[in-house]
């Protein structure tokens, strides 16, 4: 897995041609947000309910994404317990490369925060569930679809804050494997995000390449690479978990990122794999949620 990451970190240099964004505006000039953003662009969002439990009514979602002519899929699970009032607290939730909205672990863990009161949203990303072969040819690992990614995850932000149900100050954002490796970046350029939870995540991915990076390829890299924009997540919540016997993030990428966040975020080290195995899923899944929830913003209520 390493030599394969060294060899798609070294392919970078070549792979973000069109899709330069334009900073935000109040973004510190050493370090611009590196995605676009549309906060003013339609949504047309179309909403149909396709579930109702007593937990829960889940709303699949479809609304405009950041690259003209795509529609980005998602899932919505809205509190029904009666012990918990809108308008909710609100959680992107994000998987790994290899799943989608519907992916059982993410369904998991949408239901016990939407159990725990908070309002939850999935989406599909660029080529990933119902998205899937509807985006041009991937280039490699790291290419422009990466911006796409964090592009489509601020339009699903404006999408929560449409919502009169939802708390437009408390919206975090959980993110797992890749959707911690790109939420990191994402979140550290959007205030409207109040808190963040990483998950076997990591950065500094020039740092696999024996003898170290050219300048060029670093500066390439620094652009969505999380290590070099974690701290700007201050002074909001942030939590970071990694594995330590994991076989798809190298080590040496979470340590990356940990030892890159903010002296004040809580880092945890947890002794099984990549997949969790060997451990109780739900109640580490349910410890994230409850962590979330003691950390957010108080409500005005």
């Amino acid at each position: 897995m390493r030599f394969r990451l060294i060899a798609l970190v070294a392919m970078v240099v070549g792979g973000f041609g069109g899709w330069a964004a334009e900073p935000d505006k109040g973004t510190s000039a050493a370090m611009p947000c590196p995605y676009a953003t549309a906060h003013a662009a339609p949504l047309d969002v179309t909403e149909r309910v396709v579930k109702e439990t007593e937990e829960f009514t889940l709303v699949r979602v479809e609304f405009n994404g950041i690259k003209a002519g795509s529609r980005v899929p998602a899932n919505l699970y809205v509190p029904r317990n009666a012990a918990f009032k809108a308008p909710y607290p609100a959680i992107l939730l994000q998987y790994g490369t290899g799943g989608n909205k519907n992916t059982n672990y993410i369904v998991a863990i949408g239901q016990i925060a939407v159990a725990k009161g908070l309002a939850v949203l999935t989406i599909d990303a660029p080529d990933r569930g119902e998205r899937k072969g509807k985006e041009g040819p991937k280039l490699n690992f790291f290419d422009s679809r990466f911006l796409q990614y964090l592009g489509d995850y601020s339009r699903a932000t404006d999408y929560l804050c449409t919502r009169a149900d939802v708390d437009h100050g408390r919206i975090g954002y959980v993110g797992i494997s890749w959707g911690a490796i790109t939420g990191v970046t994402y979140v550290a350029h959007d205030p409207r995000i109040k808190i963040m939870a990483s998950l076997v995540g990591g950065g500094n991915f020039p740092s696999l390449i024996p003898g170290g990076a050219p300048e060029d390829l670093i500066a390439k890299v620094r652009v969505f690479d999380p290590f070099y924009h974690v701290a700007l997540i201050a002074p909001r919540p942030l939590l970071l978990i990694n594995v330590t016997k994991d076989q798809l993030v190298p080590r040496i990428l979470g340590e990356a990122l940990q030892k890159a966040a903010p002296a004040y975020a809580k880092r945890v080290w947890l002794e099984c794999d990549h997949f969790f195995n060997g451990i109780d899923r739900a109640a580490e899944a349910g410890k994230v949620i409850d962590w979330v929830n003691e950390n957010m913003p108080k409500g005005k209520g």
